[in-house]
């Protein structure tokens, strides 16, 4: 009786040890190509979304500074936009003219209509999310200048704009 698939167990598992070690060399190391900072630094440097985007000089800089402050300001301000445009459709109306498009009350609003709509908001939607991933990629360069302007954006755009969330909210509940 042959155990010859005992050795291969023994060879599998070796196989196995050298693949985790290769791939915890590349996590901890990374690939010297394509290096990246896992821990926060503040540098007028770095790459922003794209590996062609690369800010080495004092007005890329403070162009980038400006893009995400810009792109923070603009997250809030979807946001709020999408919130007003479903408390409009969804709102009931006293006024003949202006009927719910959204609140399924009223019956002479037509399926398309209402389809319009919807796929209206789930495009403001969309932009809406591609917004925010692109502030998360922000977060995930770990570079402190640019988080700093992305959620100084934030910040401002609520506060000039998250006004009408929180007053709807209100009203709603």
């Amino acid at each position: 009786m042959s155990h010859d698939h005992h050795s291969n167990a023994t060879d599998d598992s070796s196989l196995s040890e050298i693949t985790k070690a290769a791939i915890l060399k590349w996590v901890h190391e990374g690939d010297p190509e394509t290096k990246h900072e896992m821990y926060f630094y503040a540098s007028m440097k770095g790459i922003l979304f794209f590996k062609a985007w690369n800010i080495d000089t004092t007005t890329e800089f403070w162009l980038a500074m400006f893009g995400l402050f810009v792109l923070g300001m603009l997250s809030e301000i979807v946001k709020s936009f999408r919130g007003c445009l479903v408390s409009e459709a969804a709102a009931d109306f006293k006024n003949s003219e202006n009927k719910p498009i959204l609140g399924g009350k009223d019956p002479s609003r037509s399926y398309w209509e209402k389809c319009c709509v919807h796929g209206i908001l789930t495009l403001v939607y969309l932009i809406e999310t591609v917004l925010m991933i692109l502030l998360m990629l922000t977060f995930m360069t770990y570079n402190v200048n640019f988080i700093s302007a992305a959620l100084l954006g934030v910040i401002i755009g609520y506060f000039l704009f998250g006004y009408s969330r929180v007053q709807s909210a209100a009203v709603n509940c």
